[in-house]
């Protein structure tokens, strides 16, 4: 699926109003990572798990009136309506593809977005230092997230969204 659309599915599901880039960018990578097939390639940023695909797509879709933006919060453009009834075939949401979108928005959709941004970092680190190692310990892995965001987050914040992350991992394997 092109990672305009699923913004357009999420938007559509979040009653028309994302709370910013920073939440549109969480809500997609935590979407991928159960399982939603979309063209979104992830990598540690600033806030977290980041990619230059949905940040052009959602680009794309302001220019084209599709989203605005407007006091930082993503909201429906002029064209949306028209947009979002032509999605078809590949970007639709049927399905598993559509339980997985519902179940993230579920469990993420009223996190504040800093919180969001955390949890998202630390399973982001998790998640790629058990690929790289096949395991990563607790104490290796707050260590990465330390060093990522201690200048923006508290040391009990930190540990806090290490605990959060079993929930990111039901999550995940209820559709693995």
């Amino acid at each position: 699926m092109e990672s305009l659309a699923l913004i357009a599915h999420i938007l559509q599901r979040m009653d028309g109003v994302i709370k910013g880039r920073v939440q549109l960018q969480k809500l997609i990578y935590f979407c991928k990572v159960a399982g939603v097939s979309v063209d979104a390639n992830y990598r540690l940023y600033i806030y977290g798990p980041y990619s230059q695909q949905v940040a052009d797509s959602l680009q794309d879709g302001v220019m084209e009136e599709i989203f605005r933006e407007s006091n930082g919060h993503i909201e429906k453009g002029e064209y949306f309506t028209e947009y979002y009834n032509s999605l078809h075939d590949q970007d639709c949401l049927e399905g598993e593809q559509e339980k997985i979108v519902n179940s993230v928005l579920t469990e993420f959709r009223n996190m504040p977005v800093r919180e969001l941004e955390i949890l998202a970092t630390t399973f982001f680190i998790d998640r790629q230092q058990k690929a790289l190692f096949g395991s990563a310990s607790q104490q290796y892995v707050l260590d990465k997230v330390r060093k990522a965001k201690s200048s923006r987050f508290s040391e009990a914040e930190i540990e806090k969204s290490y605990d959060q992350m079993e929930d990111c991992l039901r999550l995940i394997q209820q559709y693995s």
